[in-house]
């Protein structure tokens, strides 16, 4: 009944997690995150770098959130957040709970990407982890 109830935890995190980083996605997109180093030299940098500071802080919550409530199995949470995340990225036209979400989700972002979907790709599986290592080591201190 316990890994019952940290799936269904993990899975409405990584509901979460997915509006997050599309609320993320779009203000990027539009240019209205980091406005004031908007630079028209290197829209591509400028677009990554939006990208890394929304999702990083998208990242955020649901890792403090997972790493509050879960501590024991922090890492198990974060995995089905992660793969739930790319399922419904992956599914963003089809069903919500299709099973090729993360074949589509892969193939869209990390083989047939440009620059942008690829590093979405690796921003979207490591900035929860990378939060995650930072709340650990910080709760050494």
């Amino acid at each position: 009944m316990n890994f019952i109830k940290l799936v269904l935890f993990s899975l409405c995190i990584s509901i979460g997690y997915y509006a997050l980083t599309i609320l993320a996605i779009g203000q990027s997109a539009a240019g209205n995150l980091l406005w004031w180093l908007n630079s028209s030299q290197y829209p591509t940098a400028m677009h990554l770098a939006q990208n890394f500071v929304g999702i990083g802080l998208a990242a955020l919550i649901p890792t403090f959130v997972v790493r509050s409530y879960e501590p024991a199995r922090q890492w198990i949470a974060i995995t089905i957040m992660i793969v739930a995340t790319m399922f419904l990225h992956g599914n963003s036209h089809y069903m919500p709970w299709d099973p090729m979400g993360i074949v589509r989700f892969v193939n869209n972002t990390l083989f047939y990407g440009d620059i942008g979907a690829k590093a979405l790709f690796f921003y979207v599986l490591l900035l929860p982890i990378l939060w995650l290592l930072l709340l650990k080591r910080m709760a050494r201190i």
